[in-house]
């Protein structure tokens, strides 16, 4: 029964005055007062009120389309300034009511007062938000968001507590729900249509940065890496519209239970390990998704078991691997740079750009459009370096390091056999094999300063004499030899015709000779 009728029914049973009756059914004096003349110029008894029905007493009680007194009022737009209202906050019901006294004065009617204006403007606006409950798809959908409020886990030593953030997915047809926190907003969803067991037609997320471009109201563009995650498992990317909540009231009202049933609980415990926290998650997540209904049978879980698993998608074979990419210049060392670790590419890539994909286990290197590298991703300390041999030149390939046994014997066996004994004979005469290395560094560099030829003859004199070889010694078979070359040249003979099994006597040309009577007693010439 309407208010209307009731102040009608009190009226016309009599004994009581328009005040008390305004008091018992709380309405205002003004409604009374018209009711009152309504029955009055009727002549309403109290049977023919209880006999009309809700619509009748409206239409009796609204006022005449043309009557004079309704005329007398410029009848406001209240539309448009409950839209202008919604569009801008800062503006006032007052400033409009201002706005229709200067457009009745213009016109010569009256304008309503401020009171009126207001009741008027309310009942507008709560007209233009009607909402209406939507009807959804079983595994059509999936809404995703953040919960805003978080938990925390504490450090055992400090007890410093650092922030966790928790990500809700839900299914709209059956209610069914899932959330954890996860380290990325991808391997969360994973994760949660892993629970799920198939995946939905669409995702509707919030507009969040995680999933959307927000450099444009107007345009909405999706993430590329989060667009590739949808299609992997089938499914579109359908963001839902910038401050329209009522878009994804499911998610709203399931965020706002995983706070409640969840979070709040979870801030009352102590949390030592992400571990921890997921596992108490995932305890109260199932505990919600088969607690019974409140007004209506079944549960989140039997309803999706029933209703709705039938119409997920299937979940690809694989899990989908996020992956980040960055752009790296490869080095003189036919290696690039990320995060700290260094991954070798094919040598004939060097000074150029490429792409790298990085994902949780693999690190891939792109260069025009296909992939020319990959390795295992590196973890720990930094510095760290992978190196394929493949993707070395011929010259690097046979050695191990620029300090080995093997590059000092294989660079001494190609300037010639008899070096290669020399370096190999010096190379064992250390109890230590690095002991050997800047030695057998200086002795080849001989083969730079003078020539490989003469290398190689001065070792054959020292390996002649079966003695471990030395910088000093073999330099100075090399000058010795080059000096007894140009005495062979002067005379017209072939340089290294005299080389014999030893070393050049240097005494016998350098001029230092003395006689007997140098070393006579009692004087005597003296040089």
């Amino acid at each position: 029964m309407s208010k209307k009728k009731k102040i009608l029914l009190m009226l016309a049973k009599g004994g009581v005055s328009q005040s008390e009756v305004a008091a018992a059914l709380h309405a205002s004096k003004r409604d009374v007062s018209a009711c009152a003349r309504v029955l009055r110029a009727r002549s309403l008894t109290f049977d023919d009120v209880s006999a009309m029905g809700v619509a009748d007493v409206e239409g009796m009680l609204a006022p005449a389309a043309d009557t004079p007194a309704e005329n007398a009022y410029l009848q406001p737009d209240m539309g448009a300034r409950v839209e202008r209202k919604r569009r801008n906050r800062k503006l006032t019901v007052k400033m409009f009511w201002m706005e229709h006294c200067d457009e009745t004065a213009a016109a010569g009617r009256s304008a309503y007062a401020y009171q009126t204006f207001c009741e008027m403007f309310s009942k507008a606006a709560e007209k233009a938000g009607a909402t209406r409950r939507l009807a959804h798809e079983p595994g059509a959908k999936a809404y995703v968001d953040w919960a805003g409020d978080t938990a925390a886990i504490t450090d055992r030593v400090t007890g410093a507590k650092t922030r966790v953030y928790v990500i809700v997915v839900a299914l709209p047809y059956s209610g069914r729900f899932w959330d954890m926190r996860q380290r990325s907003w991808q391997e969360g969803q994973a994760r949660a249509l892993e629970d799920f067991g198939g995946a939905p037609r669409m995702l509707v997320p919030d507009s969040a940065a995680t999933a959307t471009d927000r450099s444009s109201v107007y345009v909405t563009l999706v993430n590329d890496e989060y667009r590739r995650f949808a299609e992997h498992y089938g499914a579109a990317v359908v963001p839902a519209r910038v401050r329209r909540p009522r878009d994804k009231a499911v998610a709203e009202s399931t965020v706002d239970l995983v706070e409640r049933w969840v979070v709040a609980p979870a801030n009352e415990t102590t949390f030592y390990t992400l571990e921890e926290f997921n596992g108490f998650c995932l305890e109260r997540v199932r505990w919600l998704n088969a607690r019974p209904f409140s007004a209506k049978e079944g549960s989140r879980d039997s309803v999706y078991e029933d209703e709705e698993r039938a119409c997920m998608q299937p979940l690809p074979s694989e899990r989908y691997e996020m992956c980040e990419w960055r752009s790296c210049k490869v080095a003189p060392d036919y290696h690039v740079t990320v995060d700290y670790m260094r991954y070798s590419v094919p040598f004939h890539l060097i000074g150029e750009q490429v792409d790298v994909r990085l994902s949780d286990s693999r690190v891939t290197v792109m260069s025009g459009g296909g992939a020319v590298a990959e390795h295992a991703r590196l973890r720990g300390r930094k510095g760290q370096c992978s190196t394929l041999v493949e993707h070395m030149p011929s010259a690097h390939a046979t050695m191990d390091s620029p300090w080995s046994r093997e590059r000092f014997s294989s660079w001494a066996h190609r300037i010639g056999a008899e070096t290669g004994e020399a370096v190999d004979r010096l190379l064992d005469s250390r109890p230590v094999v690095e002991q050997a290395f800047v030695p057998a560094r200086n002795i080849l560099g001989l083969s730079k300063s003078y020539s490989p030829q003469l290398l190689e003859r001065a070792c054959a004199k020292s390996n002649a004499l079966g003695a471990v070889p030395s910088y000093t010694a073999l330099k100075n078979a090399i000058l010795a030899i080059r000096a007894a070359d140009a005495d062979e040249r002067a005379s017209g003979r072939t340089p290294g015709a005299s080389d014999g099994g030893g070393l050049v006597d240097r005494a016998k040309s350098a001029g230092r000779l003395r006689g007997a009577d140098a070393y006579r007693r009692g004087g005597g010439a003296r040089c």
